[in-house]
This record gives structure tokens, sequence and C-alpha cells, in this order.
């Protein structure tokens, strides 16, 4: 079975990301997940469960070990998020937005999300 990251082109070749295409049609027998998958999915399972200090190491661990990939950036602006800190939330949402931006494989569309996260998060009290 073939490995496919959740950044990756999605393997029917639509072009686009396998997460915003064929990812949610795919059972588990049929998708090994790749251990950036596994570290970034843990992520909301810990912020739902209030262990926001565990879920931030995993998002620097992520930030340390797969620093081509967003999930560490992104995820950290979720736990920033679920703390109640907008302020870093924001700026993480935007450091996501502009790696999106300079990063092949994103589209505006995915560039245009963690802004309007960040508006949310600035707009906010």
């Amino acid at each position: 079975m073939k490995k496919v990251g959740r950044n990756a082109p999605c393997p029917c070749g639509s072009g686009k990301k396998f997460k915003k295409c064929c990812q949610e049609e795919v059972t588990t027998t049929d998708f090994f997940y790749t251990d950036p998958d596994r570290l970034s999915n843990r992520v909301p399972t810990l912020i739902d469960q209030g262990r926001l200090d565990e879920a931030e190491e995993v998002c620097r661990e992520l930030q340390g070990k797969y620093p081509d990939q967003i999930d560490g950036i992104s995820r950290l602006a979720e736990v920033y998020e679920a703390r109640g800190d907008r302020k870093k939330a924001a700026e993480y949402y935007r450091k996501a937005a502009e790696f999106a931006r300079t990063t092949e494989g994103f589209d505006e569309e995915a560039v245009k999300y963690y802004l309007t996260a960040a508006h949310r998060m600035e707009s906010q009290p």
C-alpha cells in the first residue's frame, strides 16, 4: 500500500491536496498515516481533553521534525486559540498563511482560510 501524506497531491490526479480531495473517502485499511499525520492528528484530541501543554509540545515536535510542513504552525495557532490567547493565535494563523503563500502545493483558498482565522482572533474581544 502506498503512503500518502495529507499535504501530498491526491493520487486520484485531481491536482488538489489529498486532505482536500479523497482523504475522507479512504478507509483506514486503505491508508497508512505518516508520522507527521499521526502527530498532527493528536493535537485536536489533546485540545479537546484540555491537555494544552501536551498539545503545544506535539506542535513543537512537529515544527522541529517537519519544518517543511504547515501542521506545526497551524496546530500551534489552534492551541493558542484554545487557551484564549487570541493575539498569539492570530500571530500563528498569519504565519500559517505566509507558509501557505510561499510554499508550493497550497492554493489561495488555504491562504484565505488562515488569514480569516487570524482576523477572527483579532476582532474578538
